[in-house]
């Protein structure tokens, strides 16, 4: 590991400390004398702003960012007469992809800039105009080359990666892996690779996920190379994506015939839509894995839609009610049964609520209150009506009413 990285590393374990401190003071876990004592022992030496702030300062770079691309690519086409020539533009792509790569470099390492907004743009924009000129270099013959298309995603998927390692984003992680199964899509018995690799991978995936000698930063990106796996798995064996063919269709860029209903592999894709949501669910209960548990959640709401699909048991918000309905009472009972075990727990569960942040508990409640509270809408159609009530008018001793 590079002294970049490993510096980076050490302030995003540092953060990651300070974080679920102030979440147990939040929670009433520590009092504010504990809460200083670990900020303190794991200081912050990163450059960082709020989310707000944040948000803006990434929009208005990647505002800045491509105006000054487009400044920059008037300013030499003009001078050099090469305005009609993409090839032109492919390359100022690529030496503004690079450039900003240094200058993302230069604002986590010397500028030592987190969750700052402005790393985060400059990343982006690194990537859209290196990917861009990637994807001129596929798209530009006349005909679709199928080499030149595999070997463009070959090279975005290696550009994405490189950049998960190096910056920490689990964002391009997880489209890392999403152009590494689209290459996949391209390759002979492409559907059978979306389902081989992710069970293969899925095992050593768990354990970077959670491996203590990863920085915070590369366990959210194994994570996200996880989540996208198991569902680039799930859309393999899922029967709409079954009798659709569409993982063929994108690795053969041409139409093909859908298989026909009532086979082995159809209903053996029935099976497996109803049972890969369930198994995500056992093994995130089982190992106490929260993407696990979100992606199964996930999956069951598809292949519930699914099955509405395929049979038609009730009207759409017949079906949804009741879905509604059950959910609730799941959790009802569910929550019943935590509560009732020795101590409020069973199995390792419970049903309380562990160093959570009361504010978010109550963001809901908040929400519901404020729409109760609001006054009631104003018909500002109605025209002003004339009320007479009397008056009177006088003048040099004499009054009169009307």
């Amino acid at each position: 590991m590079t002294p970049g990285l490993a510096d980076r590393d050490r302030a995003d374990r540092a953060e990651a400390v300070r974080h679920a401190a102030r979440s147990w003071r939040r929670a009433g876990a520590i009092d504010d004398a504990a809460l200083a004592a670990v900020e303190a022992r794991y200081p912050d030496d990163r450059v960082r702003v709020g989310p707000v702030f944040r948000v803006l300062l990434f929009v208005f770079t990647l505002i800045a960012g491509n105006a000054g691309f487009g400044m920059v690519s008037l300013v030499v086409a003009s001078a050099s007469g090469s305005s009609s020539d993409a090839g032109f533009l492919a390359v100022l792509s690529v030496l503004a992809g690079l450039a900003f790569a240094v200058l993302t470099e230069v604002q986590i390492g010397k500028l030592r800039r987190r969750q700052g907004g402005t790393e985060a743009a400059s990343s982006f924009l690194a990537i859209g105009f290196l990917l861009g000129a990637v994807a001129w270099w596929a798209f530009w013959p006349s005909t679709l080359d199928r080499l030149h298309l595999l070997v463009s995603l070959c090279i975005a998927a290696a550009v994405l990666a490189a950049a998960a390692w190096r910056w920490g984003y689990p964002l391009y992680a997880g489209a890392a892996t999403a152009t590494l199964l689209l290459l996949l899509a391209g390759l002979p018995l492409g559907r059978l690779w979306w389902i081989v690799l992710p069970l293969a991978a899925a095992p050593v995936l768990l354990k970077l996920a959670a491996s203590p000698r990863l920085s915070p930063a590369h366990r959210r990106s194994w994570t996200a190379v996880l989540m996208v796996s198991l569902a680039g798995l799930y859309a393999a064996v899922h029967i709409g994506c079954w009798e659709g063919q569409l993982i063929e269709e994108i690795g053969q860029l041409r139409f093909v015939p859908s298989p026909p209903r009532g086979d082995a592999l159809w209903w053996l894709s029935v099976a497996a839509t109803a049972l890969v949501p369930v198994v995500l669910l056992a093994c995130g209960l089982r190992w106490r894995r929260y993407p696990l548990l979100l992606l199964g959640a996930g999956t069951v709401v598809a292949s519930l839609v699914t099955l509405r699909w395929y049979v038609h048991v009730a009207p759409l918000w017949v079906v949804l009610t009741l879905s509604g309905v059950a959910l609730a009472a799941v959790v009802l009972i569910l929550r019943r049964y935590l509560e009732s075990g020795p101590n409020g727990e069973r199995h390792g569960y419970t049903a309380a609520p562990l160093f959570q942040d009361a504010a978010r508990q109550r963001l809901f409640e908040a929400g519901a209150a404020i729409v109760t509270m609001t006054p009631a809408a104003q018909n500002l159609h109605d025209e002003p009506r004339f009320e007479g009530g009397g008056g009177q008018f006088g003048g040099g001793g004499a009054s009169g009413e009307f």
